[in-house]
């Protein structure tokens, strides 16, 4: 008797799971109706709905595909903005610090006392310790041939044997990370 129930458990389990299928085959394409065709109609129908299921499948990984692209180069244009952005608040932050520097300069012509002038030089070292750290360069002007590029000629003094050339540099230029930050202020001899 229990061997009984327990096949007639399986009979209604399997009939359960055969209608289950069935069930989900009607779901899975309701606009075909099974019981209506042949055998090779009904087959038909089915390769030509899995054919659209493809093609749609395609279309929504090409899709996908495009959004991950996008995301990416959104994601790689705000990195280079951020970038830019932190190197132009560096620059307008040492462009103040040049200030301090330049007054350095000035103080340093009109201090007499040996200790108020060290203390210029260890200061002025410092400041240009720091920025050296942010990748500020000084412009090598003194004594050179004018560079229009990094320079800017301010006065002029007439001199056979120097004539091109750089003979003062009245306010210093710097680059920072290869670009120019601000040009060297200079005095230029001249030949007739």
């Amino acid at each position: 008797m229990k061997k009984d129930k327990q096949k007639d458990d399986v009979k209604e389990q399997t009939s359960c799971e055969s209608e289950q299928c069935d069930t989900e085959r009607e779901n899975a394409c309701p606009d075909i109706d099974r019981d209506s065709m042949s055998d090779s109609e009904y087959i038909a129908a089915i390769e030509e709905k899995l054919g659209q299921t493809l093609a749609e499948l395609d279309s929504v990984k090409a899709l996908a595909q495009r959004v991950q692209a996008d995301f990416d180069n959104y994601r790689k244009r705000n990195n280079s903005l951020a970038e830019d952005m932190k190197a132009l608040g560096q620059s307008i932050v040492i462009e103040k610090m040049l200030a301090v520097l330049d007054n350095c300069d000035l103080a340093r012509k009109y201090v007499t006392d040996e200790a108020a002038l060290t203390g210029f030089n260890m200061m002025e070292a410092q400041i240009l310790g720091a920025l050296t750290g942010f990748g500020l360069c000084e412009v090598d002007a003194e004594g050179k041939d004018f560079d229009a590029k990094v320079m800017t000629a301010v006065e002029r003094v007439k001199d056979e044997s120097k004539a091109g050339k750089v003979v003062e540099v009245l306010l210093k230029g710097y680059t920072l990370a290869g670009k120019l930050l601000r040009p060297a202020s200079v005095k230029i001899a001249y030949a007739e």
